[in-house]
């Protein structure tokens, strides 16, 4: 770990463990499961309670592989596992993906706190344009003057749009110099013919004595777009009565930047927490929310869904005949056709280890059967320079006396029991409950 770049620091058992964890964070930690006086279930628990700053992945090394033992520990905060007897290559891709995942939770959190930033700037700003209109209005006499030094762009015009008055602001942002868009109207010069008839709209309610404050787009003299935070307020004579506008623009083109920014991060984010790394597939996770949403939709009687758990027959003959690299290709192989083969709707998923699921939304079960079929001879006929590549296929309805998901997995993971022990490379239905078989 320390040639990879890793600092690394051990403890003896899980109270060790914790007692340095709560002296100093760890980014990753790495625990075996069964350790005495604090096992590796309690010491992620703790972690998850203690963190307030940033997020430890929390690796288990087991010998355990049954699902509920690993559910529990997902549920209980373990982000990965690790197979013992420990094999190098799949440590190394799992600190891999643990490496991405915590730099685009820093990233994420770096972005953040920039938004924050320009945020609180923007508030400042906005404050600094309201005094200035306060100035204005308690001392005419000075309005030019303090008018052209407001470091906020600004600018008056009349009901018709025609420019009167134009800070140095306002020339550095747009490009137009004062003597050059007296005038002229607001609405041909800085507003973009996609604007106007939202901008008349303003006008109109400040000339109602309304104060408008919105986000949009301007155009500067190059031609140039700029996002800017918009506010106009109503100039008044001294009867009270609106006789011009005052507007004010602030560039908000960085942190509309920095907004888009953060959506493709959570964007990316959210993809990686619901991706399986090694088939690019839907992870079990997201597998187990697509399949709650299917299962209240049928309850609902919206439509009926069917399930299908395909198992890579003697997938561990690849592994230890030509290596976990061939193992792995393998699985991505069958991966990507059970992908490309099922239909459109469907919800392909990697349920672990070498078990993939389709999740089929609106096939019944006999439907399902000859998909699972299809798919079972797609395998069996992949060209591959090792051994022959196969898959048993166990196939499960919705029924409407299941009452939670996890009952359609039981019936298809029973279905594809029978599937090996007929020989595998086979498909079977679960009988439900009523059937007979024929």
């Amino acid at each position: 770990l320390e040639e990879q770049g890793f600092a690394v620091v051990a403890a003896r058992d899980g109270a060790e463990a914790w007692e340095v964890f709560q002296q100093e964070p760890f980014p990753i930690v790495i625990s075996d499961w069964m350790m005495p006086e604090l096992d590796g279930l309690e010491l992620c628990r703790r972690i998850r309670a203690h963190q307030s700053r940033g997020y430890t992945y929390f690796i288990l090394l087991t010998a355990r592989d049954s699902k509920e033992d690993r559910l529990h520990a997902i549920e209980v905060g373990a982000d990965d596992f690790l197979s013992k007897p420990l094999d190098r290559a799949e440590l190394a891709a799992r600190l891999s993906v643990a490496r991405r995942i915590l730099d685009m939770e820093h990233r994420l959190r770096e972005a953040n706190l920039e938004l924050a930033r320009q945020k609180e700037e923007l508030e400042l700003k906005t404050q600094a344009l309201e005094m200035s209109q306060e100035m204005i209005q308690q001392a005419n006499l000075r309005f030019r003057e303090l008018f052209d030094s407001v470091p906020v762009p600004c600018y008056t015009f009349d009901a018709q749009g025609t420019i009167y008055e134009w800070n140095r602001a306002a020339a550095l942002l747009y490009g137009w110099q004062e003597y050059e868009v007296l005038t002229r109207s607001i609405f041909h010069t800085i507003i973009p013919e996609e604007e106007r008839e939202k901008l008349q709209d303003q006008v109109q309610r400040v000339l109602r004595n309304e104060c408008c404050v919105d986000e949009g787009i301007d155009r500067c003299r190059d031609g140039t777009i700029r996002y800017v935070l918009r506010s106009f307020f109503p100039l008044h004579d001294a009867s009270g009565r609106v006789v011009a506008i005052i507007g004010a623009s602030v560039d908000i083109t960085q942190r509309v930047q920095y907004e888009r920014e953060l959506r493709a991060l959570n964007e990316r984010l959210e993809s990686l927490a619901f991706t399986d790394a090694l088939t690019g597939l839907f992870n079990h996770r997201a597998l187990q929310d697509k399949l709650a949403e299917q299962f209240a939709r049928a309850r609902q009687g919206e439509h009926t869904f069917s399930l299908i758990l395909a198992d890579i027959d003697h997938f561990k003959l690849f592994n230890d005949t030509y290596g976990h690299q061939v193992g792995d290709e393998v699985l991505r192989t069958v991966a990507q056709l059970l992908q490309e083969r099922s239909p459109a709707q469907s919800i392909v998923a990697r349920y672990g280890g070498e078990e993939l699921c389709i999740l089929l939304p609106g096939y019944t079960l006999e439907s399902a059967i000859e998909i699972a079929e299809m798919l079972r001879q797609a395998v069996a006929s992949t060209p591959t320079p090792y051994r022959q590549i196969t898959a048993s296929f166990g196939v499960a309805e919705y029924m409407p006396y299941m009452h939670a998901p996890s009952e359609v997995i039981e019936v298809a993971d029973a279905a594809l029991y029978e599937a090996k022990r007929a020989g595998r490379n086979c498909v079977r239905p679960r009988l439900q409950q009523g059937e007979q078989a024929a």
